[in-house]
């Protein structure tokens, strides 16, 4: 089994992974830095436009294997209530 490093984020700060998780593959990587993401969004995941956190998935000697990444985008709708061109 490979050891992949997890580095995470937002758009202010990284925290890069020192340590590592022994992954059966990069397959099962990309499981693990989609669980991470999941979890790094329930936590940290606040009512900021434009707000992005991501993942960088990393092999042993450094090399960029895969990016994850979550953003949010608030788009102003026009009042449900009174736009007629809005399913009921």
């Amino acid at each position: 089994m490979a050891r992949y490093f997890f580095d995470s984020g937002d758009s202010n700060a990284v925290i890069k992974d020192e340590v590592g998780i022994e992954c059966d593959g990069i397959e099962a990587a990309r499981r693990e830095a989609m669980e991470g993401l999941i979890d790094l969004a329930r936590e940290s995941l606040n009512n900021h436009d434009g707000q992005q956190l991501f993942i960088h998935v990393r092999d042993e000697t450094g090399k960029e294997l895969a990016r994850l990444c979550l953003s949010l985008q608030m788009q102003p709708r026009t009042n449900e209530l009174t736009d007629p061109s809005l399913p009921a």
